[in-house]
């Protein structure tokens, strides 16, 4: 059994899903059947239906004008009498005693009165004057046909149109996801189908509600890296190695789409929500490096000898970490269990993302740091006249002109 459904984050009504609105209900449920039809023919859309269509036996009332107003009758007046004979309206409350409980009636014909078409031509219209007639003797009653379901978007009426996805092919993974069906669908029918004035088409469904999950959880990861980076600053008492280490962030997004490409898979709520716990995983090794290096230079060793020292130094507990969280990762990547199938992208970009933003991390790290290290030289030179260096600090009261145990000695 393979779930052909929407994301685990998604809370639409179908994954796919486009909405046509309009005015009048007849001319809305021809432009739906249009795109009912569209929608059969769409690649990678499955059960397609429309949210209603006009299929529920109904009577129209058609007021005769002459004699409606040969009585005084308007068309209103007659529509709102038939509506209470039939539906019914309520008194006002009242209370039973002793126990004052509130109650109300609803008002209107027998159920043997309102049973047959006839039964409506014959029921009693009351004129201004106090007359009664025949329903019949002031309108023709035809028999018609009425949506079976009255559907609104806003204050809109509009018909859905509402289809499923196959997350993967039969023999592999070739059916688009759902926001390209969505889009498909949306294309076809905007070339093919004529839409008057007042009248058109919108993306519902998946596309709609992953766009607006998209711009939450976006919102979620910038607030993150912005949190990040502020205590990053208060552990390192300035900005330039915080901004080293954010700067290395980026490089997990090239693992995330390569591994999202060869896995077939959408960029989808889910996979924002893994980058946001991916980003303070690689935060980690950013800070284990920059945090050596730094205690190498403020002992007095120079740049280029702290970072030869300091990475082979941080590789072990970094790539253990990595592993570690990479080997947990497998299984909900590749061999996810019944049910959790919606939850394989968040896998496959921790899988990803880790895997690569490692390994490019333990290169681009040491690089920036001597780029920026450089950046501040010149600008000292170049603006305020004076040879910048690192300072020189003593850890703990540590007489810093004696040999380091940081320092290898051969």
């Amino acid at each position: 059994i393979k779930e052909m459904g929407s994301d685990v984050m998604a809370s639409s009504l179908a994954p796919v899903s486009v909405v046509v609105y309009g005015k009048d209900l007849h001319v809305l449920n021809q432009i739906g059947q249009q795109v009912l039809e569209i929608a059969k023919r769409t690649k990678g859309m499955y059960q397609p239906a429309a949210s209603w269509d006009m299929t529920r036996p109904s009577y129209r009332i058609e007021v005769i004008p002459e004699r409606a107003q040969a009585l005084g009758l308007t068309p209103e007046d007659i529509s709102q009498q038939a509506y209470y004979a039939l539906k019914g309206g309520l008194t006002n409350e009242w209370y039973r005693l002793p126990n004052v409980r509130q109650d109300t009636i609803l008002v209107r014909y027998e159920e043997d009165d309102r049973r047959n078409p006839s039964d409506l031509e014959n029921m009693y219209v009351t004129a201004p004057d106090g007359r009664q007639v025949p329903l019949k003797s002031v309108a023709d009653i035809k028999p018609d046909y009425a949506p079976t379901l009255i559907e609104h978007d806003g204050v809109r009426r509009v018909v859905s149109i509402n289809g499923y996805y196959r997350k993967d092919g039969h023999l592999g993974r070739n059916n688009p996801p759902s926001m390209d069906v969505t889009m498909d669908l949306m294309m076809q029918a905007m070339a093919k189908v004529n839409f008057p004035p007042g009248y058109g088409i919108e993306a519902r469904g998946d596309m709609t509600q992953m766009m607006d999950s998209f711009a939450r959880l976006l919102r979620g990861l910038g607030i993150a890296v912005v949190f990040i980076f502020l205590v990053l600053v208060a552990q390192f008492r300035g900005f330039l190695q915080p901004l080293q280490m954010i700067f290395s962030l980026p490089l997990e997004l090239a693992g995330v789409f390569i591994a999202l490409f060869l896995a077939h898979q959408a960029f989808s709520t889910v996979s924002i929500l893994a980058v946001i716990v991916l980003t303070g995983m690689d935060i980690t090794t950013a800070i284990l490096l920059i945090d050596m290096i730094a205690r190498y230079r403020d002992r007095g060793i120079p740049r280029d000898q702290a970072i030869i020292e300091a990475c082979p130094q941080r590789l072990r507990p970094i790539l253990m970490t990595s592993t570690i969280t990479i080997i947990v990762m497998i299984p909900v990547a590749f061999f996810p269990k019944t049910g959790m199938d919606a939850y394989q992208p968040l896998g496959t970009v921790i899988l990803g993302g880790l895997l690569v933003g490692t390994i490019l991390s333990l290169f681009d790290i040491p690089i920036m740091h001597t780029y920026v290290d450089d950046l501040i030289k010149w600008l000292n030179r170049k603006f305020l006249g004076r040879t910048w260096e690192w300072p020189v600090i003593s850890h703990f009261g540590e007489d810093i002109s004696k040999p380091s145990d940081f320092v290898s000695t051969g």
